[in-house]
C-alpha cells in the first residue's frame, strides 16, 4: 500500500498598492512599510479559513504552542490589524502574507498530517469569488520543497546529497556571493512574478486576473491543449486538472513542462 503524502494549497490574490515601500510580510518580520492595499485582507482571509474549518469540526488554533479558540484568535488579528504568523488546526497549518513589491498576497494551507484536508475543493471554493483572486494550485509538500531548495545547507541539514545537482552563483557582489543550487530547470520550480506566481500544479484554479497578466492567448492555448481536463467552476475561474495525484517525482516531468509551456511560454 502506497503511503499517503502531505499536500498543500497555494492561493494568490492581486494586491493593489496606492503608496508603500517594497514589503515582504513573513512569519517573523515585516520589511518595509505598508500604507494602503487592496485585494483580500488579513481579517477576511482568516474569517474565510475559520468558516471552512468549522465545516470540518475544528474550532481552535495552535498559535506558537498555545491553544486558542478561533474566535479569540480572530479578535486578536482584528485588534492588531494583521495576520502575521502561521497557525495550526486540525492537522494543518495556515499562513497569510503579502509581497507588496510584486503586487500580490498569498495564503498557504499545508497538511501537517497527510490527508487532513479531506477535500481540497472545500478549501479553495470560498476564495474563488474573492475580488482579485489570481490563481491557486495543489502541490506535494516534500516535492515542492526540494524542487525549490537552493541553499546547500538545506541538504546538509538532513544528510541529503546534492553533488550531482547543477550549481550557480547567487549573483550578489562579494562578500555576499555564494554558490547555490540551480533550480531554474526543475519542472516543479516556482518563481515570484509581478501580480502572480509562475508555478504549476496537478490541479490549478486560474481566475480572470491571471489571464489579464499572462495574456488571453495563453488561455486560448490551454483550451486547445491535449492531456488536460478543463472545467469552468464559476466566478470566471477555470480549473485545470493535469493529474489526479499531485506531482511528486520525475515520472511527471514531461507533463509538468508541457503545462508550464502552455501557461507561461
Amino acid at each position: 500500500m502506497t503511503e499517503r503524502r502531505r499536500e498543500n494549497l497555494h492561493l494568490v490574490f492581486r494586491l493593489d498598492c496606492e503608496r508603500g515601500q517594497a514589503e515582504i510580510q513573513t512569519d517573523t518580520a515585516t520589511l518595509g512599510q505598508l500604507v494602503k492595499v487592496g485585494g483580500i485582507g488579513d481579517v477576511q482571509a482568516l474569517r474565510t479559513v475559520i468558516a471552512i474549518m468549522r465545516k470540518f469540526g475544528a474550532a481552535e488554533f495552535n498559535d506558537q504552542g498555545k491553544r486558542i479558540s478561533a474566535d479569540s484568535y480572530l479578535k486578536k488579528v482584528e485588534r492588531q490589524g494583521k495576520w502575521s504568523t502561521s497557525v495550526e488546526a486540525g492537522g494543518m497549518s495556515f499562513r497569510f502574507g503579502r509581497v507588496v513589491a510584486l503586487k500580490h498576497s498569498f495564503i498557504t494551507i499545508e497538511e501537517i498530517i497527510a490527508g487532513s484536508a479531506l477535500s481540497w475543493a472545500d478549501w479553495v471554493e470560498p476564495f474563488l469569488a474573492v475580488d482579485g483572486f489570481v490563481q491557486a494550485w495543489l502541490s506535494d509538500v516534500d516535492y515542492d520543497y526540494w524542487q525549490n531548495a537552493k541553499d546547500p545547507l538545506q541538504y546538509q541539514a538532513v544528510g541529503r546529497s546534492y553533488s550531482n545537482l547543477p550549481m550557480k552563483s547567487n549573483g550578489l557582489p562579494a562578500p555576499l556571493e555564494q554558490v547555490e543550487i540551480d533550480t531554474s530547470s526543475n519542472p516543479g520550480r516556482w518563481a515570484l512574478q509581478s501580480g502572480y506566481v509562475e508555478a504549476i500544479g496537478a490541479t490549478m484554479w486560474l481566475g480572470p486576473s491571471f489571464w489579464e497578466i499572462v495574456g488571453e492567448n495563453r488561455k486560448d492555448a490551454l483550451l486547445s491543449a491535449d492531456g488536460f481536463t478543463i472545467r469552468s467552476v464559476g466566478h470566471g475561474v477555470i480549473q485545470v486538472i493535469a493529474s489526479e495525484q499531485c506531482f511528486c517525482d520525475e515520472a511527471t516531468t514531461d507533463k509538468q513542462n508541457r503545462l508550464r509551456a502552455v501557461l507561461y511560454g
